[in-house]
């Protein structure tokens, strides 16, 4: 398959995000199970998980423009979104079982980052254009965010219907920002690195020191253990939910 190889430090990065998905889901079911007491729509929990989302979505952007890089051709991103999309679907199905049609998953982050992998395509490798569009789909979707509307056909878009309030809601606008904004930075970067590139670096013996060989050693089984969560996103996210929803019950009986 056409595309870059995979990156240890963005997979590490990917699963640090995961690891405060679970807790951000621990938390929120939690609460919904009447196990915990927290505000979530307010102060550090109403910004928290959308610092994640959006971390999770600008890292898809700087993966789509180092495979559009790389040589990827369109189809690669098709088969990405239709990958991307089947999951989404379960998702959205079984959230419809189980919070009804005013709360179901109609559009959430599965949904915005398989759209985005074929939206995205014309801006990768434009870094001026993604900037541009990120500032669009930004602006469109602050100034759409106060406002609801009598039918529900374009609230993927951001056109949010009344009455419906998705546990799980990532519209394009603006969500779509995040992608533009990641293709965008990781064209920069490229363009930036060779006037970034440090001087050569003089060689130096190999410490001795232990204590620091341990804690180097330490850190890169982090690393290793954060990569092998990021290469797996989407199962973890797919298996934490239930996992954790059961684990809430078990609790809930106890107490």
């Amino acid at each position: 398959m056409t595309g870059a190889k995979r990156s240890p430090g963005l997979d590490a990065l990917r699963g640090a995000f995961v690891l405060l998905m679970i807790v951000y889901h621990a938390a929120y079911i939690g609460v919904m199970q009447g196990i915990l007491s927290l505000e979530l729509y307010t102060g550090f929990w109403w910004l928290f998980p959308r610092a994640i989302a959006a971390g999770f979505i600008a890292l898809s952007g700087w993966s789509l423009d180092a495979k559009k890089n790389a040589g990827a051709p369109y189809g690669y991103f098709a088969r990405r979104a239709a990958r991307l999309a089947l999951p989404a679907l379960c998702v959205s199905a079984a959230s419809l079982i189980m919070f009804g049609r005013g709360s179901f998953v109609f559009f959430g982050i599965l949904h915005a980052l398989a759209l985005s992998s074929l939206l995205a395509w014309p801006l990768l490798g434009r870094p001026a254009l993604a900037l541009a569009a990120a500032l669009a789909a930004l602006a469109a979707g602050l100034a759409l965010g106060p406002l609801r509307f009598g039918w529900p056909y374009l609230a993927w878009l951001g056109f949010r219907p009344r009455g419906l309030y998705p546990v799980d809601y990532l519209p394009l606008l603006p969500w779509f920002a995040w992608t533009a904004l990641g293709a965008a930075a990781h064209a920069l970067s490229g363009r930036l690195s060779p006037l970034l590139r440090p001087p050569r670096q003089i060689t130096l013996v190999p410490s001795r020191d232990t204590g620091r060989n341990d804690a180097h050693g330490a850190a890169g089984r982090i690393v290793t253990t954060l990569a092998f969560l990021g290469r797996h996103s989407l199962i973890i996210y797919l298996a934490h939910l239930p996992l954790l929803f059961g684990l809430a019950l078990v609790l809930k009986l106890i107490l």
